[in-house]
């Protein structure tokens, strides 16, 4: 029965990280929601287009056709864009009503994900970045 206890407890917690955030969000001002979508989308956006460039990197520079590569960073644009009508879609919202959108689990998880996302990207590049310098 313990056992028991202690297992629902821990999806509890996961639960409270997301409503915490999603309060600290709702207490920030409408433009901080704002920058914080734009910071989202365009983070998310720089790890796609470095994953890119890390394929085109490896390629030598005759065997990379440009048609295919305009249309891959045209469509990482593109997909920024996306990300940032949904982080404007989840942290503002499209109602200028006199009280403002709550916040919920789904913008705060987006939030932490792109986050969590930015510094596995900071990290990779530092482990690439100590690995290109470490070569002889």
């Amino acid at each position: 029965m313990s056992k028991t206890s202690k297992a629902a407890a821990k999806p509890a917690v996961k639960l409270a990280v997301l409503a915490r955030l999603a309060k600290w969000l709702n207490g920030r001002s409408r433009t901080t929601r704002i920058l914080i979508a734009a910071l989202a989308a365009l983070l998310l956006t720089a790890v796609i287009a470095l994953l890119l460039f890390n394929a085109f990197f490896r390629i030598r520079a005759d065997q990379i056709d440009v048609g295919v590569a305009n249309a891959l960073l045209f469509g990482t644009g593109l997909l920024g864009l996306a990300l940032y009508w949904l982080g404007w879609r989840l942290l503002v919202g499209f109602d200028f009503a006199e009280t403002p959108l709550q916040v919920g689990r789904a913008g705060a998880l987006y939030v932490l994900l792109s986050a969590l996302i930015g510094i596995a990207a900071l990290i990779w590049s530092l482990l690439s970045l100590a690995e290109a310098l470490s070569a002889p």
